[in-house]
């Protein structure tokens, strides 16, 4: 989550009718005359950008404005035939003046100095405005011309891609299901793989149509959903210098599934170039000639059962190894089957007693049972429960979000059971259908293959022991009691974290929150840092006796206007880290030194979080109906969410969401190895603040 510093050689890029190329013969730049769709795309974006000046605070209109523009938006939906029209008529993300990031990020790190570390910082500063700044920021400027969004492709490549550390733990992150461990609408695991997958396969039929309404603020303002079209057939292959994301949309017409040490080719469509996808029986009659031809194999090889291990090394290591064992025969057709899937559904004959336990269990498994390269691995247990690992470099976690509450939600409702636990049969013909071949995938594990997946595995086992994590649900207060605060509940949250670290830890460190730019074209994350004056003076009030609850109410309030500024900044393409990470990037390729740069991007981010989206669907009114006169309720269904890995060694991860008026989940995760930091010990930390926030709150008589 926070930024990288990699090495950036020369780059070359091509949009739409403008080249910017840097090499060794200087800069060329070359403009072309738009086709006709990208005019109309210009128009399109004009029109949104004239709506989003509707939401005050990011972009202020007169009424007779925002009216117009209603309008126009109203207008623009009759008429659109597909998303991608959305996506073009998107804004691009502005570039924010140097001037106004410099200044935010003098602010931001002037509460974690001592005064004559600021001064030093802030004469750093002061010759980055004045020397190589500019220079730095008018290619910048370039860039921002010629690309669809002058963050998000360098972003992916040296944040993501250019990654060399291990996916598990580190960059992939995990998704829970419902609230109550034991809600399940099935006690046959088989038939909530068929639904879910079925589930899964009708969502990708809606993003291949385009007919997947555009997620929409308040009912009005679009988000990109360019992300979403890499939800599926997308697998991310290792290199040695960095690693690529490929799509495998014409091929990907099945899934791979493990089971007991095994993996399987499950096709999902009948033979033929136009073969009907097959329905929930069909598919669950897959899963069990899957699991009944597993059995029959008996217990495969170790390094067989653990092949997924290799994709949990080093990605130098991993790409060192796919190139020596995967290259050609068997091993390559195989390991193509895996990679070209639509996503990988994990059989898992065991099952998680609790929160905490399947949190550690689906972001690492058993580190050779989760195909980490892939762009999310649906895993389900043998007590009918199921959950997501998914791949970070090609969405951030509310599309994944997003996809995984449509599908779970939906299976809640469309009552895919019968009293027996099956999926239900829409015609008899289902019961004998001819269904197309599903097979064992084969290995060749000599010269060597068994040796590395077993050395890979007990790397990810020595990592997996280092991985401390604590789920826990707050169900004294949710967002009913937060809303009298007269606050945002996300600022609320942050200055509980800040409190809760600070009792911790005993210090004020830099925090990581991370905020979406989906309101613009191919908009990914911007940095929020919570840390401010504000907040610093609003936990040591919280620790002062002397002070009133009253006057620490106004601290908080004060702490949190404040928060929620700085968190419209980042949504409205004005945040600091994002405008610094590509500064930095063009200072890299061009040989530009930079100690203002470099100072900026060294500091550690020791607590990483972010807030989960919740209710991202309008489909929980229908799950409340058809849970009614079952043995469930409504706060049973819903998710708690997921987490994420710490990103300093000596701190901590959190993510949070508010998960309804009277509960609120927390992921925090750390490292053992580290003696100043617990998951646990952190977590009753997070809980008094909590405890204590609520008692600033009293009541009018």
């Amino acid at each position: 989550m926070a930024e990288a510093h990699q090495a950036i050689g020369v780059f070359g890029e091509h949009k739409r009718g403008m080249e910017l190329l840097y090499s060794d013969e200087g800069i060329r730049v070359s403009f072309t005359i738009p086709p006709p769709q990208e005019i109309r795309g210009n128009v399109l974006r004009q029109l949104f950008h004239m709506q989003r000046a509707v939401k005050r605070g990011v972009y202020p209109a007169p009424p007779f404005v925002a009216i117009l523009t209603v309008l126009a938006i109203m207008f623009v939906v009759v008429v659109s035939p597909s998303e991608s029209w959305w996506r073009n008529a998107l804004p691009r993300l502005p570039l924010p003046s140097l001037k106004e990031t410099v200044a935010r990020y003098l602010k931001s790190v002037h509460p974690l100095l001592t005064p004559k570390e600021y001064e030093e910082v802030e004469r750093m500063a002061i010759g980055f405005e004045k020397n190589e700044g500019p220079k730095l920021q008018f290619y910048l400027y370039l860039k921002s011309w010629w690309s669809s969004n002058y963050v998000t492709d360098w972003w992916e490549k040296y944040v993501y891609l250019k990654g060399r550390s291990s996916l598990m733990i580190n960059s992939n992150y995990y998704a829970l299901p419902g609230a109550n461990l034991d809600f399940s609408l099935t006690k046959n695991p088989l038939a909530l793989a068929a639904a879910l997958v079925h589930e899964f396969l009708l969502f990708k039929q809606d993003l291949d149509r385009e007919q997947l309404a555009p997620q929409l603020i308040r009912g009005i303002v679009p988000l990109c959903m360019s992300q979403y079209q890499r939800i599926f057939s997308c697998t991310r292959l290792p290199g040695r210098e960095t690693d690529s994301l490929k799509l495998y949309h014409a091929k990907s017409k099945h899934i791979a599934v493990f089971c007991h040490g095994r993996v399987f080719k499950l096709p999902l469509f009948e033979k033929g170039q136009y073969g009907k996808m097959l329905s929930k029986f069909e598919i669950q009659r897959q899963f069990e000639w899957i699991e009944a031809t597993a059995i029959t194999l008996g217990e495969s090889t170790r390094a067989e059962q653990n092949l997924s291990a290799l994709t949990a090394a080093g990605r130098i290591e991993w790409a060192e190894n796919r190139e020596r064992f995967f290259s050609g025969g068997i091993n390559k057709r195989s390991l193509e089957v895996i990679e070209s899937a639509v996503f990988v559904v994990v059989l898992q004959n065991d099952k998680a007693k609790d929160w905490t336990s399947m949190g550690k269990d689906l972001i690492h498994g058993s580190g050779g049972n989760r195909w980490f390269d892939k762009s999310f691995n649906l895993v389900v247990y043998n007590n009918s429960v199921a959950g997501i690992n998914a791949e970070h470099a090609w969405a951030d976690a509310p599309v994944m979000a997003h996809a995984w509450e449509q599908v779970y939600t939906k299976q809640c409702y469309t009552k895919p059971y019968d009293n027996e636990g099956n999926t239900l049969v829409q015609s008899d013909a289902e019961r004998t259908s001819k269904l197309p071949q599903c097979r064992v995938l084969q290995w060749d594990f000599s010269f060597g293959l068994d040796r590395a997946v077993l050395k890979s595995l007990v790397d990810a086992e020595l990592a997996i022991s280092d991985f401390d994590l604590k789920v826990i649900s707050h169900t004294d207060y949710g967002k009913g009691l937060i809303k009298k605060f007269c606050v945002s509940p996300d600022a609320f949250l942050q200055m509980a974290l800040q409190l809760a670290y600070y009792r911790n830890s005993g210090a004020i460190t830099q925090t990581y929150e991370s905020s979406m730019t989906r309101l613009y074209r191919d908009g990914r994350t911007e940095t929020v840092r919570p840390v401010t004056d504000e907040s610093k003076e609003f936990v040591l009030g919280m620790v002062d006796t002397k002070l009133s609850d009253a006057e620490k109410l106004k601290l908080l309030q004060r702490a949190c206007e404040v928060h929620q500024g700085s968190y419209r900044n980042a949504m409205s393409g004005k945040g600091i880290d994002r405008h610094l990470f590509t500064l930095y990037c063009v200072s890299v390729g061009f040989n530009i030194e930079s100690s203002f740069l470099n100072n900026a991007l060294s500091r550690p981010w020791r607590l990483s979080t972010s807030q989960q989206p919740q209710q991202q669907t309008e489909n929980w009114p229908l799950v409340g109906k058809a849970l009614e006169g079952t043995k469930y309720s409504l706060d049973d269904a819903r998710c708690p969410g997921g987490g994420f890995g710490p990103v300093a060694e000596d701190g901590y991860g959190v993510s949070y969401m508010v998960a309804g008026e009277n509960m609120l989940g927390f992921h925090i995760s750390s490292k053992k190895s580290c003696p100043a930091t617990s998951s646990d010990k952190f977590a009753g930390d997070i809980e008094q603040a909590l405890a204590d926030l609520k008692a600033l709150w009293h009541p009018k008589e």
